[in-house]
């Protein structure tokens, strides 16, 4: 290569990076790689989150016509108006508004069957984000299809869990709050509101259970009562860590709970960008969890997957297998070596007929070592054409890569004594 060549490849793609250099740019934690994965991929978080929200669109516009028709009753009730005005007359107020978050609760009984939809969106999202967090090449349409064959049933299974829980759930708090604003007794008013938390503790708790579900689905092979029951264990033992990164994770949605401003915000964001963090956020979190709980007791699974160990002293188990892997690498001749051409119409090897005798062997052995000689002699007669010569650069990569090779060793052996 040419010294121009040499000075235009480097401004183009930089100085050659160190080994310890390269290696502290690779992401050592589940942080750092999760904002490698934002700074290096943000498009193709933008596409995925795209793909899944094209598949979710029936429950948003559920939430929304819900949320519509609470807020038209809100506005064309009588609730600031006398008592009797209007047609039908209102002779009472008491538990109207109530009654028609009743109402309104009796809608989501559609979320079952919208969930199922958004549970092929959920089957590719959740396979494309753990392939991110794994730091796999990915090609987000393909791999989303192929997420969607492999994981589709166990999402399926996962949304209709979660959907029936939720309309249940949702409808008996509108129900105990109604209960509450009606009665008189006070141990029934005492009885609905902590029923009414029960139910609101009981969500979150499920909820937390089906993004475990969600993850634990696209990692790993198991029944569904295998997966309902990890999950419920796992939401259990870490649950001060899963409320904490949960509430991370479900940000975007968080903010349509204010008003105003800030509900516009947060529908701006989910449509660019919410749902890939969600995926992204829980995925990366659940791999920790699964890294520490889980791996050690599965055959196979690979620890740690996309994060790298920081090297902060030359005994680390990480450099020791580096520099065993340099080693045994070796530098390829094939750059720098001639290589005689295939002449295809000539048979030059000798054939091993059915029933062979040692005369046979002998004379495929004799065609081979001419065949060697033939190599060696076109090398020697080539090896010194202009297409073949070492430049200048290539030797120094060489020496350099030569003097590595011999520190490694020397490193190895050093560690090796010490461990005696």
């Amino acid at each position: 290569m040419a010294k121009g060549e040499g000075i235009f490849s480097k401004l183009i793609m930089g100085s050659e990076k160190t080994e310890e250099q390269a290696r502290a740019a690779l992401p050592s934690n589940r942080w750092e790689l999760f904002w490698d994965i934002l700074k290096g991929s943000f498009g193709k978080v933008i596409g995925l989150n795209l793909l899944v929200l094209l598949f979710c669109i029936p429950i948003f516009l559920l939430a929304i016509y819900n949320n519509a028709t609470l807020s038209y009753y809100a506005s064309q009730g009588t609730f600031s108006q006398g008592l009797g005005v209007g047609y039908p007359g209102i002779t009472s107020l008491v538990g109207l508004s109530e009654s028609l978050e009743v109402q309104v609760s009796y809608q989501y009984i559609f979320l079952p069957l919208f969930s199922l939809i958004g549970a092929v969106g959920l089957a590719g999202g959740a396979y494309v984000a753990k392939n991110m967090v794994w730091t796999e090449g990915i090609f987000v349409v393909s791999d989303f299809w192929r997420g969607i064959k492999k994981n589709f049933g166990t999402i399926m299974c996962v949304a209709l869990f979660y959907s029936v829980l939720f309309f249940l759930l949702n409808l008996s708090i509108s129900y105990l709050g109604l209960v509450y604003v009606v009665t008189t007794n006070k141990v029934i008013k005492v009885f609905s509101i902590i029923s009414k938390v029960f139910a609101i503790v009981t969500i979150v708790f499920i909820t937390m259970i089906s993004m475990y579900m969600l993850t634990i689905g696209v990692t790993y092979k198991c029944t569904f009562w295998q997966l309902l029951k990890n999950s419920t264990i796992l939401t259990w033992a870490l649950l001060p860590r899963n409320i904490f990164f949960g509430a991370i994770a479900l940000i975007p949605f968080i903010l349509l709970l204010f008003k105003g401003a800030m509900s516009t915000v947060a529908i701006s964001v989910i449509i660019i960008l919410g749902i890939s963090w969600f995926l992204l956020v829980w995925t990366n979190y659940s791999q920790w969890v699964f890294d520490e709980h889980i791996n050690d007791k599965v055959e196979g699974a690979k620890k740690n997957r996309g994060i790298y160990e920081k090297v902060k002293n030359d005994n680390a188990k990480s450099l020791e297998k580096y520099k065993e892997t340099l080693i045994h690498a070796g530098r390829s001749k094939l750059s720098t070596r001639p290589i005689r051409p295939i002449d295809e119409d000539k048979e030059e090897l000798a054939i091993l007929p059915t029933s062979f005798s040692r005369a046979d062997l002998q004379k495929l052995q004799d065609s081979k070592n001419a065949i060697y000689k033939e190599i060696d002699d076109y090398v020697e007669e080539h090896k010194n054409d202009e297409q073949y010569k070492i430049s200048e650069e290539d030797k120094k990569a060489e020496e350099l890569k030569e003097k590595r090779i011999k520190e490694a060793e020397k490193a190895l052996k050093i560690n090796k004594k010490k461990k005696k």
